[in-house]
């Protein structure tokens, strides 16, 4: 788990996806590496006018940054996956499925992903 001041939370991991199926073959692979399906989270508008979601992430903890950036693209109709993570060993095993499976890194994780490779 993270570690801020002494209190520990989940921290969610995060990739957009420019399809459904993208973000659906992610998620049985995330689900077959041993993550929970309580802990791996799917959000995407899939017809109709695409509402204004920055609340929505930003209550996940999602950064600001990256709030801004999923909104716009869940306009084009990408499917965003959300994973808590409770270690660092496990951000970077979701990060992995997740690049794997055709995900994008937020803005705030663009670094990450010369880690992950």
């Amino acid at each position: 788990m993270r570690k801020d001041e002494g209190i520990s939370t989940p921290t969610p991991t995060t990739a957009i996806f420019g399809d459904a199926l993208s973000a659906g073959s992610a998620v049985t692979a995330l689900l077959r590496a041993g993550f929970p399906d309580s802990d791996v989270y799917a959000v995407g508008v899939l017809e109709g006018r695409t509402p204004d979601l920055r609340n929505f992430l930003d209550s996940l903890g999602i950064p600001g940054v990256d709030t801004v950036y999923y909104n716009n693209c869940f306009q084009d109709g990408a499917v965003l996956l959300i994973v808590r993570t409770q270690t660092t060993c496990e951000e970077r095993s979701a990060l992995e499925v997740m690049l794997r499976h055709g995900g994008i890194l937020p803005p705030s994780c663009e670094f990450r992903s010369h880690a992950v490779q």
